[in-house]
């Protein structure tokens, strides 16, 4: 895991006019929405749709998201992928599929990743005669079993066993199962949550206007802030 610090001028909403409805909009990510503090400083610049994709897909978070509605007398509108083991690209599973050059589950790894920034890193092969470096059936070279970045840290890469087990189960079984779902500004869930359903899409029609009737009884950035 790699830990960064994030810096609270980059918590800000946006304001924007959506079919003539003005709109005071902001995001938080998945886990990002459990951080309280970070919460109450979207509610304090007066968010009315509040977005929190995830992928979270238990039944507790149907519930955080009924908070966050609540607290904030805002729309959350949360959204989550819903993915089963059938989709799961080859290059995570190791199997080959029609148009690739793998053979069995020789190729687990990608050979290069890309940053954010868009710079290409190549993955490094074992060394010929090391430990770690095998050659399969077919002659083609394994993985190594870890790599080291430049700061010296060592990451642990899966090996063939690990993920040849994890797809072993019918490719019909939901890995993530959604439950994407809209909240309004009390609490209620208006539309969702969506379970199950990789194809499935949410609408509802809503008025922004229970967001300031929602905070004449409840605002927690301005009459209840203390």
């Amino acid at each position: 895991m790699i830990w960064g610090q994030g810096q609270p001028s980059s918590l800000r909403a946006v304001t924007t006019t959506i079919r003539g409805v003005k709109l005071t909009l902001a995001a938080a990510i998945c886990w990002e929405n459990y951080m309280p503090l970070l919460r109450q400083s979207l509610y304090s610049q007066n968010v009315n749709l509040y977005l929190a994709p995830t992928a979270d897909a238990r039944d507790t978070w149907v519930s955080l998201m009924r908070t966050v509605a609540s607290e904030g007398r805002c729309v959350v509108l949360s959204s989550n992928q819903c993915m089963k083991k059938a989709d799961i690209p080859s290059w995570i599973t190791g199997k080959k599929e029609e148009g690739d050059d793998m053979i069995g589950f020789s190729k687990l790894r990608r050979a290069s990743t890309v940053t954010a920034d868009g710079h290409e890193i190549a993955l490094p092969y074992p060394k010929k005669g090391a430990e770690d470096s095998q050659i399969n059936g077919h002659g083609a070279k394994l993985r190594r079993k870890s790599t080291v970045t430049e700061d010296g840290h060592q990451i642990a890469l899966p090996g063939k066993e690990e993920v040849k087990e994890a797809v072993q189960s019918e490719p019909s079984d939901f890995i993530c199962r959604g439950g994407s779902c809209i909240i309004s500004p009390l609490g209620d869930v208006i539309a969702g949550p969506l379970w199950d359903d990789d194809d499935g899409l949410l609408t509802v029609d809503v008025d922004f206007e229970d967001c300031l009737r929602g905070r004449l009884d409840l605002d927690v950035a301005g009459s209840y802030s203390r």
